[in-house]
């Protein structure tokens, strides 16, 4: 298949890109700027355009054809949407519409996976798993742009009779991350300890909070299962449903980095206390069967590896 992807060059992008290609598909690869450039090859064609700019977007569907496509572009740092609303609103929502209406006018009958997040259910105490079907209620401006988006996704393949699907990713880390993210910032304050460029201080927010962190590479495998077998017009959590305190997860850093800090809490990176929803992957594992293959501590290790690099 030759399948666009949009936000190519982000973290879970990159990934993905890599998987598509080694599974023999050829990929156009779009983002806004790539901070690190992405190999073109034979099977990897880059373009680099802005998702806001619908016409843009329109020239690129129109000229490729795409038979696919995964649309992972997004601002997706949950403080940005204080910082600047307005351009997260932007991105995520009419970034997503101009996506769809262009496919809707120039390549109507390509595979269409939607990237959503977790974050459209918003903070609950629920004890039961979260199915497809729960109301979202999003509890901050992130999780408000993804839910638009991952609504009007769904209206439109009801509407257009075009095959859409969403999918709805817990958190996710792993090799490439940026430090922005509190793992990858945890690993790199400890490797920047360990090479002696920082003083044994790592700086924190709230470690009290509860996450599900899945392996990227798990993650981007069960958005091409999607792509190949998601069900029309139907929405999809994933997950490794592996709740862990962010406290316990820098606890395992330190061991596997032999560093034992002093830990100072930043204010600015201080969150309200709270616990991810428990996603039901029900439906995801009956329609793909897929799995998570790789461990919680060996991403640890990878993403270790990657820093001492």
């Amino acid at each position: 298949m030759h399948v666009l992807v949009t936000g190519a060059g982000g973290f879970a992008g990159r990934h993905l890109v890599s998987l598509l290609t080694e599974k023999g598909h050829n990929v156009i690869a779009l983002d806004a700027q790539f901070i690190s450039p992405l190999p073109e090859t034979g099977s990897v064609q880059i373009i680099s355009a802005d998702l806001t700019d619908a016409r843009e977007i329109e020239k690129v569907v129109l000229s490729s054809k795409p038979d696919a496509c995964v649309h992972l572009g997004a601002i997706s740092f949950v403080p940005d949407g204080l910082s600047n609303p307005d351009r997260m609103l932007s991105v995520n929502i009419r970034g997503t519409m101009n996506v769809l209406n262009a496919f809707q006018k120039h390549a109507r009958t390509a595979r269409i996976l939607v990237v959503s997040t977790s974050q459209v259910y918003g903070s609950t105490t629920e004890p039961k798993p979260i199915t497809e079907d729960a109301p979202l209620l999003p509890v901050n401006m992130y999780g408000i742009s993804k839910a638009a988006a991952d609504i009007a996704a769904l209206a439109c393949a009801k509407k257009d009779k075009m095959h859409i699907v969403t999918v709805r990713p817990s958190n996710h880390t792993g090799p490439g991350q940026s430090p922005m993210f509190v793992i990858p910032s945890f690993v790199s304050q400890l490797m920047a300890i360990k090479s002696g460029k920082q003083k044994p201080v790592i700086l924190v927010g709230n470690l009290e909070s509860v996450r599900n962190f899945a392996d990227v590479r798990d993650i981007v495998h069960a958005y091409v299962l999607l792509l190949e077998k998601g069900r029309n017009g139907q929405a999809y959590n994933v997950s490794a449903n592996n709740a862990l305190k962010i406290s316990v997860i820098l606890d395992t850093l330190c061991d596997l980095t032999g560093i034992k800090p002093e830990l100072k809490v930043d204010p600015e990176k201080v969150r309200p206390t709270d616990k991810a929803p428990f996603l039901d992957i029900t439906k995801l594992i009956k329609d793909t069967a897929w799995q998570t293959r790789i461990p919680f501590m060996e991403t640890l290790r990878d993403m270790i590896t990657e820093a001492a690099e």
